[in-house]
């Protein structure tokens, strides 16, 4: 055999290849156990709150039945991690932050107190009244677009008075993840002090979710809860939460929502309470940034 066919046939791996040289190095016997689970590349943090999140609401739907959805953001941020199986639904009364701060960049002074009402009591009137100021139908809408797309959510379409059928601008679909990416850039916009200052001290009727970690965790949190039907088809509650939460590592937006099987508002907070409890015990391991 010549030399080309015999290198042709090392190559090429034939099946009559000489065996393995007497220089060739040994196979070494495998690591014990201990020592190759440290040698594994680690698991990406991500990939660990996906899986935690799996178990926790496997163990939810035992008691408590339903659709439930989480994005996080790091402030500052556009990245976005999503969990749960619901990935949207109307904004509901979340969609105040955005039509507070339209209005309170037009008005200033002018609209504090309607602004105190909309995000700290949630109510629907002043809400009302803030979303006239800004000229009502397409006007409003322009508006809060704007403040949406500022805060780097460049898909939700603000729904109003001037659509066919008309729609109460809470009807507007805002997905989690454009949520939680306009929570995360909410902090770093002009004029969004205020807003955020009255976040962080919501009414009873908002103090669930984010808003039952302990204070001791060394976390701040802000958020505006949002409830009504899930769809113009069904009385059942969809109840969801925009949250900043403030730590000592940096800052994370967050929206979650929960459709119960049972369609209760009750069972609805209760599903965000389990959330927002998740969401303190993995507090260390959230993606955090800031402005």
């Amino acid at each position: 055999m010549t030399a080309v066919t015999i290198a042709g046939s090392l190559l090429l791996g034939s099946a009559t290849a000489a065996a393995s040289p007497a220089w060739w190095p040994p196979q070494l016997p495998p690591l014990p156990p201990q020592i190759a689970k440290f040698l594994e590349p680690p698991v990406p943090t991500e990939k660990k709150l996906i899986s935690s999140f799996a178990k926790m609401q496997k163990s939810m739907r035992r008691s408590q039945p339903g659709k439930v959805g989480l994005a996080i953001v790091a402030v500052g941020s556009d990245r976005v991690i999503t969990m749960g199986d619901l990935t949207t639904g109307r904004a509901w009364s979340t969609l105040k932050v955005p039509v507070s701060l339209a209005a309170q960049r037009r008005y200033g002074a002018a609209v504090a107190a309607e602004e105190d009402k909309a995000i700290t009591f949630s109510d629907n009137d002043a809400a009302g009244e803030l979303w006239g100021a800004l000229g009502g139908g397409q006007s409003s809408v322009d508006a809060v677009t704007a403040v949406l797309r500022e805060g780097h959510d460049t898909r939700t379409q603000v729904s109003s008075e001037a659509d066919d059928p008309p729609s109460y601008p809470g009807y507007t679909p805002w997905a989690l993840a454009d949520q939680a990416r306009f929570g995360a850039h909410l902090p770093c916009m002009p004029g969004s002090e205020d807003v955020i200052r009255l976040m962080s001290n919501v009414a009873a009727n908002q103090q669930w979710g984010v808003a039952t970690m302990a204070p001791n965790k060394g976390a701040v949190t802000a958020v505006k809860g949002g409830w009504g039907p899930a769809t113009s088809r069904s009385a059942g509650y969809l109840v969801r939460q925009l949250a900043v939460i403030t730590t000592t590592r940096g800052d994370v937006a967050v929206s979650m929502a929960a459709i119960p099987r049972n369609g209760s508002f009750t069972t609805g907070t209760r599903m965000l309470n389990r959330v927002g409890d998740w969401l303190e015990r993995n507090l260390p391991q959230l993606p955090t940034g800031r402005c």
